[in-house]
């Protein structure tokens, strides 16, 4: 559960700022996704998994079913190619860009 900010808090200034993160799914059990301060604040918030859509914390890499998510380009390049997921076309550039350097 949640206490509600208070003005004295020294990040409260992220609550009236003015910029708020648009959340993209919701869990009803995820502390997250039930805590408005988060959005409020402009924190990342919780997200779709790239595989299945599940919600993956915030705070996590692995989605409600299990999937990792990638944390870098080459991951995410590997996680597409395994599911046989769209590789855009920036990312691709990117992973033959790296393979060139080495």
């Amino acid at each position: 559960m949640s206490i509600k900010m208070k003005p004295d808090d020294p990040a409260y200034w992220m609550l009236v700022d003015g910029i708020e993160t648009i959340p993209v799914t919701h869990n009803k059990h995820c502390f997250i996704c039930n805590d408005p301060e988060f959005a409020q604040m402009g924190l990342p918030l919780c997200y779709e998994c790239i595989i299945c859509n599940a919600h993956v914390p915030a705070d996590d890499i692995e989605c409600d079913n299990g999937h990792m998510q990638p944390t870098c380009p080459e991951e995410d390049y590997e996680i597409r190619r395994k599911y046989k997921l769209e590789i855009s076309k920036e990312l691709l550039e990117y992973v033959e860009k790296g393979d060139e350097q080495e």
